[in-house]
């Protein structure tokens, strides 16, 4: 299942501070907007500051995608293309420019109805170097998932949506695709891979 990708924004990706161009799936079209994904983990952060109890809306990387992320990968001209977006939350409704997927819309997303066929190779996503050299984890063996990570989900997903929140743990994508409720603490660091609604008409 091969998605096309488009580049947009730039962000570091090698061991210096400079910044590249930004490549991103494109999970979904939908009238004259299409869902982005970034190909590759472009930030290695903890999902909130502190051990606690905590839903989207209140955590502190919500305010950093949507804050300093935004701001500085993308251009004036790129930030009027990506849409505030109403994104569904059991706890609280929020709305975001930049957001993380849960775990309903990966299942989604990377899921084949017609030929019945997950592609958990993309699920899976590669680190970049400035991500490796931040202390993430990734898979170091010469296989094929060389140099893949993790990725935290905004939320648990349809197995568990009302207990948002009610945990001090959050999931995440594992690097071979499958997902993992009770992955990490929520004042851990993992992989971030950023999705966003883009106005392409």
């Amino acid at each position: 299942m091969v998605k096309r990708t488009l580049v947009m924004g730039k962000y570091p990706q090698n061991c210096g501070l400079e910044k590249e161009p930004v490549e991103w799936i494109v999970l979904k079209e939908n009238q004259g907007c299409c869902l982005c994904l970034s190909r590759y983990l472009l930030d290695y952060r903890p999902y909130h500051n502190c051990l606690e109890k905590v839903i989207w809306q209140d955590c502190t990387l919500r305010n950093w995608l949507n804050h300093e992320f935004l701001m500085t990968a993308f251009s004036d001209e790129e930030r009027e293309k990506i849409l505030l977006s109403d994104i569904a939350n059991p706890a609280k409704n929020t709305q975001d420019y930049i957001f993380l997927l849960d775990y309903d819309e990966v299942e989604e997303y990377f899921d084949d109805e017609v030929e019945d066929y997950v592609s958990y190779d993309e699920r899976g996503a590669l680190t970049t170097a400035y991500v490796r050299n931040k202390g993430a984890w990734f898979v170091d063996e010469d296989c094929g998932e060389k140099n893949k990570g993790s990725w935290f989900l905004r939320y648990y997903g349809e197995k568990c949506p009302a207990r948002e929140g009610k945990y001090d743990f959050i999931s995440c994508v594992n690097f071979d695709g499958y997902i993992e409720q009770a992955a990490i603490d929520v004042s851990d660091m993992d992989g971030i891979r950023p999705a966003f609604w883009l106005k392409i008409v």
